[in-house]
């Protein structure tokens, strides 16, 4: 009966050292090594995106940032960022410190940084909109300040 039982718990103790061991090589997901894809908003003279496409510029440096889309109007600047997903935990430091940032760089402007992956969403079909001329300065003032309002309800 001792025979079978240490047979056993030698067969458990193989399974267990042989099944845990990792044999893949370790992926290497430092952001220094992707680069993050920023999209410059270009359309007609009449709305002028020249601050978005600055505050993208400004954010892609920090290396916890995925990705960025951002609109602005004449006195409205909002930004939707994406953060690396194991930086998630810091998520309010790293929001304030890239708040302060883009508001340094942007006196003239009321500026409104989200982390939201939904406002992200949103900011991204109205890039879309932008560039294709689809949208007017009137509707796009509207648009913003509707994303804006998003972006401040509480789930």
């Amino acid at each position: 009966m001792k025979k079978i039982y240490k047979t056993i718990f030698i067969i458990i103790t193989c399974f267990i050292l042989f099944g845990c061991q990792n044999n893949s090589p370790v992926k290497n997901t430092n952001n220094h090594d992707q680069k993050v894809e920023v999209k410059n908003i270009s359309s007609s003279q009449m709305i002028d995106q020249e601050p978005s496409n600055e505050a993208k510029e400004i954010l892609k440096k920090h290396n916890e940032v995925t990705g960025i889309k951002a609109a602005n109007t004449d006195k409205d600047l909002i930004i939707a960022v994406e953060i690396e997903h194991n930086k998630r935990f810091q998520l309010k430091k790293i929001k304030k410190e890239l708040t302060k940032e883009v508001k340094k760089h942007f006196k003239d402007f009321h500026v409104e940084l989200t982390v939201d992956k939904k406002i992200f969403l949103e900011l991204d079909e109205l890039e879309k909109k932008i560039e294709s001329d689809k949208i007017e300065p009137t509707k796009l003032n509207k648009e913003i300040d509707r994303i804006t309002k998003l972006s401040k309800e509480k789930t």
